[in-house]
């Protein structure tokens, strides 16, 4: 497969990282010399140019491209670069968004019509993301997969938690409710074998189903959190997301320094509450009167001072704190510094952008990025390598596990007994290089 990415920043680079793992034909194309130049690592070609020349566009042999992406910061020139991709003969395009609008059906349906195959708004991802966190606080991170039937939770446990010292195969034969598909501990992410332990402070990601998350709950030690107030420090688009996902009846209040924005937010977010300040504003995290019953969601421009934001509010008594983190550099840290959870926009944009490359099964795959891992949602097909026997009795790479699979509509965790069938979907918890060498299990 053919593949060019406009567009080298993260979300690029990540995306060309993942593809040059597997050997694929990818040209990168960036305008600015020092971004490409720090790539020569990867396996992939480098192509200095804007991605609207129809020069660069033809040096980069789009007419051969099975794939376009335009994931420059500009909306209207991911737009502009896909319409002339689509014209010199590409064959799909992908243009990053900047204006949920534009997420309509009306308008997908009339820029699939002109030329762009498919739009992707990361504030729309970013804002889902955040509202999954805020329905389950005591998580760091929640994914529903397969329609709500199966969910990823990743949860922080700390020094007395009955999980705390126990071997994984111990845990699987007492507790059927639930799969520990990694371990974060701290800059290293682990694919467990059943002889790994679940040590204090690491952020242990469970698969379990939606009934038995209350379980996941216990055996980390975790006390059930009344949300009752969601405080946004910042008015950008990714909170004015999370808050249209939000459930009905949620108190909503937006700490934003920009009247125009403030009062843009009041029109926006029904009900919403709107305090102008900043998040350096202390006399602001005074008024707030903080308390255990509220999260606390920093949405500012800089990673660290979001970060920072997070830990102020954890001083003043604040029950869950999420950061959105731009640099994917931090969100080790803001781990490390137990300030709850984060969210980065470029991340989950790279996980949506590669389901469409999972040759199995496109209209159900569903794939989603951790800093050095991948999640994926793939479908069994008849004949293929994962249904041959039982999951223990199958030569599966270490660093590849099956997390739970949905069958009829219900979901399951997976043991060693588990026997995969045709049409069964499964959640793959795998290192970023192994993600097609998942795929080939599930292909017939």
């Amino acid at each position: 497969m053919k593949i060019v990415i406009a567009g080298a920043r993260e979300v690029g680079t990540h995306l060309a990282k993942l593809l040059s793992a597997d050997n694929m034909d990818v040209i990168l194309i960036d305008e600015d010399p020092e971004r490409l130049s720090q790539l020569a690592f990867l396996n992939i070609m480098t192509l200095l140019g804007s991605p609207t020349s129809i020069a660069t566009l033809r040096e980069a042999e789009v007419n051969k491209a099975d794939l376009f992406i335009a994931v420059t910061p500009v909306e209207s020139v991911n737009i502009h670069a896909c319409l002339l991709a689509t014209n010199m003969g590409a064959r799909r395009t992908m243009a990053r968004i900047d204006n949920y609008e534009l997420q309509k059906e009306e308008s997908t349906t009339f820029y699939r019509r002109i030329g762009v195959s498919s739009l992707i708004y990361p504030e729309f991802l970013g804002g889902q993301a955040i509202a999954r966190v805020i329905a389950t606080p005591w998580a760091r991170l929640s994914v529903e997969f397969c329609e709500g039937s199966l969910l990823l939770l990743a949860v922080k446990v700390r020094e007395g938690a009955p999980i705390v010292g126990q071997k994984l195969m111990d845990l699987g034969r007492e507790h059927k409710q639930y799969h520990v598909a990694a371990i974060k501990r701290g800059e290293n992410l682990i694919i467990p074998s059943g002889a790994d332990s679940v040590l204090a402070e690491d952020i242990v990601f469970f698969m379990t189903t939606p009934d038995e998350q209350n379980a996941v709950r216990l055996v980390c030690g975790k006390k059930v959190k009344d949300i009752r107030r969601i405080i946004f420090m910042g008015g950008r688009r990714i909170g004015v997301q999370a808050a249209f996902a939000l459930p009905q009846g949620m108190d909503i209040v937006f700490v934003e320094k920009d009247r125009q924005r403030a009062e843009r937010l009041l029109e926006l977010v029904k009900g919403c509450h709107v305090i102008q300040g900043g998040e350096d504003d202390m006399d602001v995290f005074a008024e707030l009167h903080l308390t255990r019953n509220d999260c606390f969601v920093a949405l500012g421009d800089n990673s660290g001072s979001n970060v920072l934001s997070c830990l102020n509010a954890k001083k003043l008594g604040v029950g869950k704190t999420i950061a959105e983190i731009e640099d994917v550099g931090y969100i080790t840290i803001a781990d490390n510094l137990n300030i709850g959870s984060t969210v980065n926009k470029k991340l989950l944009t790279a996980a949506s952008i590669y389901q469409m490359l999972l040759n199995a099964d496109k209209t159900s795959a569903k794939v989603y990025s951790l800093v050095d891992a991948q999640i994926a949602d793939l479908v069994a097909q008849p004949d293929s390598y994962i249904t041959k026997a039982p999951v223990k009795s199958l030569k599966i790479d270490r660093d590849i596990t099956l997390g739970g699979l949905v069958r009829n509509g219900v979901g399951h965790t997976i043991g060693g007994d588990t026997q995969i069938l045709p049409g069964d979907h499964v959640v793959v918890v795998c290192r970023d290089e192994k993600i097609r060498q998942v795929e080939k299990l599930f292909l017939g």
